[in-house]
């Protein structure tokens, strides 16, 4: 099986309670702040894991701006096992440094074990393939719920209709 056959598809690492829609953030650090607090409120990361120093960190290094409005903050943690995965849709573009220039409106912050860089960089490619689809990226502006969402990444991932369950 080749490494693409391994990556866990987007639709099953999401959940309704880390999707928000229409943020009140005016920046990026803003929105990874209220990213990761989804994530501590869902119990999917421990908070006593520098989380959001982390993402901080790595943001610092370099933008996760891909462009077309979109961005993909993450992070590796130690004592961590797995991956996580929020999304959120500030009600403004926000500026990101992406690399073509242009503020960003879809977040995907990942979050992963430090010991299987392989398996985080494998699902960044599979988000960044798949939100380079301008149909998917009109989907993500337009939908109203986190249900929507899900659906969305099922229905292009799978092949399958939306609705068909997460098993």
């Amino acid at each position: 099986m080749n490494a693409i056959g391994k990556t866990p598809e987007i639709w099953r690492k999401l959940e309704e309670g880390v999707i928000r829609l229409e943020m009140a953030a005016e920046s990026k650090e803003e929105i990874f702040a209220e990213l990761v607090d989804a994530l501590f409120e869902k119990d999917l990361v421990a908070r006593e894991l520098p989380v959001l120093e982390e993402v901080l960190r790595r943001e610092a290094v370099l933008s996760t701006g891909v462009g077309n409005g979109v961005a993909l903050p993450h992070a590796r943690l130690g004592n961590f096992s797995g991956q996580v995965l929020a999304f959120g849709r500030p009600e403004e573009p926000v500026e990101v440094g992406a690399v073509d220039g242009n503020p960003a409106d879809l977040f995907f912050l990942l979050i992963a074990d430090r010991d299987d860089p392989g398996t985080i960089v494998r699902i960044l490619g599979r988000l960044a393939r798949l939100c380079d689809d301008e149909t998917v990226r009109k989907k993500l502006r337009q939908v109203k719920n986190g249900a929507d969402v899900i659906a969305l990444f099922q229905t292009h991932e799978s092949g399958r209709p939306a609705g068909t369950g997460r098993a």
